[in-house]
């Protein structure tokens, strides 16, 4: 399973985005895809046309992944063990539901996301 970081969504959304070949290469491979509410939440943050957010859910087959309680405390974790630095609190969030899927998460921001792989973390940068 693949799951998506929103500046990844993003990237398939906005076709002026710099990563967006790279986003659309990646959705074309034949993976299941999903996404946490978190990274959902950063994507929906920002104007999407309705056509796109609905062609982006038929993408994400594997799903939404909820913000739960077991989510919540890895996420707690990733953030004690990585610094605590403010900046990184929705990283950990996302970083968190990415390992619990035991899931590749993909991302722009692979420095972003660089302290929680000693922690279980795999990535796969655009």
């Amino acid at each position: 399973m693949i799951h998506l970081d929103a500046n990844v969504l993003i990237a398939m959304a906005k076709v002026t985005d710099a990563h967006h070949a790279a986003a659309r290469a990646v959705a074309a491979k034949p993976h299941v895809f999903s996404t946490s509410a978190v990274a959902w939440m950063e994507f929906l943050s920002q104007p999407v046309p309705p056509a796109c957010t609905l062609a982006l859910q038929g993408i994400l087959t594997g799903g939404i992944l909820p913000f739960d309680q077991s989510t919540a405390a890895l996420a707690g974790e990733l953030f004690h063990l990585s610094g605590a630095k403010r900046r990184t609190r929705l990283d950990c969030m996302i970083a968190a539901a990415a390992i619990l899927a035991d899931a590749q998460l993909a991302t722009t921001n692979p420095d972003d996301f660089a302290p929680f792989i000693p922690l279980g973390l795999k990535l796969l940068h655009l």
